[in-house]
């Protein structure tokens, strides 16, 4: 039986009965050992992660964003388009820009238009129209109390305005004149820009969260054996997971850590750091796309005990056969764990779409459907529990509990999307 609290006690490896988590009632206590983890896993991401410090920095950056969006309206291009009734697709014709542009287009209204009173959204013969219900107010001023606040949170903080910054800096070069320019910077194909990105993904505590929660998940469920890591990126999920099971003194548990990327230029920026700070960890280094079959890039059916990701599995275009591929790999009894950007409501812009949105493929790769992936990029959790379900995995679950936390969580919240092949 797990005890509250000790999180240590939930492995993968446990007798299968453990691993039902079913909450149905477990002898004289009446609690499911699901129940135990679920708690103490909220308890420890309310204690240890989403502290003041970290919900006001989440606060600053909604503001921030919301300042930057009103910003950009107020470019001559935007602010003369937007005095009438237009569907974001129509805006995104007007001003000539890349065909896919109405995606960013309407996020970006659509979050204003719910949060502000400056936007309005009405219902239109074909589509949402969008209009600029009144003057709009000029953001500078409180941009700048905005980033003095982060910065009175520590240096690191900025990194998550900096990158907002950088897609409003170039919002319409991204969406029409250089539409490759945030998909060169996602996969390590820009040099100019790997400071950026590495920052936004590793320095920023804000995105270093994910990392952290990732990290924990593996420590609770994961008991030994061979883990895929899928989009490592920059290394915010290899790094994290080698410190804590370091610290735990199970780093010998993992037979081999695969670190893979689809990006050759992050698995050997990475793999050099690992190999500084881990030097004797037993680590493979590949090439992978998520979007291919595993079979195909040297991944072997049931080979693996665990398959991982930091901000990744929502990458794939097609979120179901990702899944089932991942299925394939892993033992019976094998898990996946991800730590993902969860929306807290469906087609909620997340502040850093500000930025992502401006990746033609973080706009159209997804293959949408209305049960499991409704909007691009980010699922909300009920989507990831679907999901789950469809690759036929078993006890699909989204970690810490939202209704159990002392405080709230923040809007665009950081949590473990984890599943179990059945055996």
């Amino acid at each position: 039986m797990y005890r509250s609290g000790d999180l240590s006690h939930a492995r993968a490896g446990a007798e299968p009965e453990q691993l039902h988590f079913n909450r149905t009632a477990d002898g004289a206590t009446g609690v499911s050992p699901f129940d135990v983890v679920m708690d103490a896993f909220t308890q420890w991401c309310s204690e240890e992660l989403f502290t003041p410090e970290m919900i006001c920095a989440e606060g600053i950056v909604q503001a921030y964003c919301d300042q930057l969006l009103i910003k950009l309206l107020r470019s001559p291009s935007l602010a003369e388009v937007l005095s009438e009734p237009r569907t974001a697709r129509q805006i995104s014709q007007t001003l000539d820009l890349e065909e896919s542009a109405h995606i960013s287009i309407r996020a970006l209204l659509s979050r204003l238009a719910t949060r502000t009173s400056l936007v309005v959204e009405q219902s239109g013969a074909e589509a949402e129209e969008f209009v600029v219900a009144r003057a709009l107010p000029d953001p500078c001023a409180e941009l700048n109390e905005l980033r003095q606040r982060m910065a009175s949170l520590g240096p690191e903080f900025l990194c998550a305005l900096d990158f907002l910054d950088y897609g409003a800096d170039h919002f319409f070069e991204a969406l029409r004149d250089d539409p490759d320019l945030l998909d060169r910077m996602l996969s390590g194909r820009d040099p100019r820009s790997f400071a950026l990105w590495f920052g936004a993904t590793n320095t920023d505590p804000l995105q270093d969260i994910h990392g952290r929660m990732g990290a924990k998940a593996v420590d609770v469920f994961f008991d030994g054996g061979t883990i895929l890591e899928v989009g490592g990126g920059t290394g915010n999920g290899i790094r994290h997971v080698f410190r804590v099971l370091t610290a735990r003194g199970t780093l010998d548990h993992i037979d081999q850590y695969i670190f893979s990327d689809i990006s050759f230029r992050f698995v050997l920026h990475t793999r050099r750091e690992i190999k500084k700070s881990f030097p004797h960890a037993p680590c493979d280094w590949r090439c992978l796309d998520i979007n291919k079959a595993f079979g195909d890039q040297k991944i072997e059916r049931e080979s693996l005990h665990l398959v991982y990701g930091v901000n990744a599995a929502h990458v794939a275009r097609d979120v179901v056969g990702f899944l089932r591929e991942c299925r394939a790999a892993l033992i019976p009894g094998g898990r996946v764990i991800f730590a993902e950007r969860v929306r807290s409501r469906s087609g909620e812009m997340a502040p850093r779409e500000l930025t992502l949105n401006l990746s033609r493929y973080h706009r159209t790769a997804a293959i949408r459907h209305t049960e499991y992936r409704p909007t691009h990029a980010y699922l909300a959790a009920p989507h990831w529990l679907c999901a789950l379900e469809r690759a036929g995995f078993a006890h699909p679950q989204v970690l810490p509990d939202s209704r159990g936390m002392a405080k709230p969580l923040p809007l665009g919240y950081a949590a473990v999307v984890t599943a179990v092949r059945p055996g």
